[in-house]
């Protein structure tokens, strides 16, 4: 069994007490808009948690990421169109933890992502 490590790209990982926090739209404005705690980050996407019931979500969905609150170096990832890619919900958690692909992202902001990541992991 090959246990090699198979994401694309290097992930940064943040507590989920001070993590920060991603705030959505649907593409469609009047569905509405839901922040979620930032569990991990890479140039390819993020990893998240929210409060069971406080949306509704989907594997499929497209969601518009408006904004990272509560970290001043990626203020420049913003407006990007995403695709949640998978949800774990456990009975006995209160909150789901899903994950978000970057979809059309540019070259350069993947680029500033990956200096934000290398930079903490020095």
């Amino acid at each position: 069994m090959d246990n090699s490590e198979r994401r694309r790209y290097k992930r940064m990982f943040f507590p989920v007490e001070a993590g920060p926090v991603a705030v959505f739209t649907f593409p469609n404005v009047k569905d509405g808009i839901f922040s979620a705690v930032i569990m991990d980050l890479s140039p390819g996407g993020l990893g998240l948690t929210l409060k069971k019931g406080e949306t509704l979500i989907k594997p499929g969905d497209s969601l518009i990421l408006t904004e990272i609150k509560g970290a001043e170096n990626l203020a420049s990832v913003k407006n990007l169109e995403t695709e949640i890619k998978w949800i774990q919900s456990f009975k006995a958690f209160k909150h789901i933890l899903f994950g978000c692909e970057f979809t059309n992202i540019s070259e350069l902001l993947k680029e500033e992502i990956q200096a934000f990541i290398d930079l903490w992991s020095l």
